[in-house]
């Protein structure tokens, strides 16, 4: 909706498609979801590669913060 391609949410809606399963679409899956335009494809491939990157750094600064707690952890048995 915040792209103003509102039209497809009952389309995605009922397929199924949630946040998970958003982030797994590509041009052809966008097409059978009924999104004909290419143009609107175009801009939801764009947003999700943004939404894919953005996920994808969380999940390595959450891992990285895991490491730190786990090594103070170590540390702090240690001593």
């Amino acid at each position: 909706e915040s792209l103003n391609l509102e039209q497809y949410v009952e389309d995605f809606s009922a397929h199924g498609v949630d946040g998970p399963r958003l982030l797994h679409l590509d041009g052809a899956k966008l097409k059978a979801l009924g999104v004909g335009s290419s143009q609107d494809r175009a801009v939801l491939k764009r947003k999700l590669k943004e939404l894919s990157l953005a996920v994808e750094k969380e999940r390595k600064a959450q891992e990285k913060a895991e490491k730190q707690r786990e090594k103070q952890k170590k540390k702090d048995q240690e001593q």
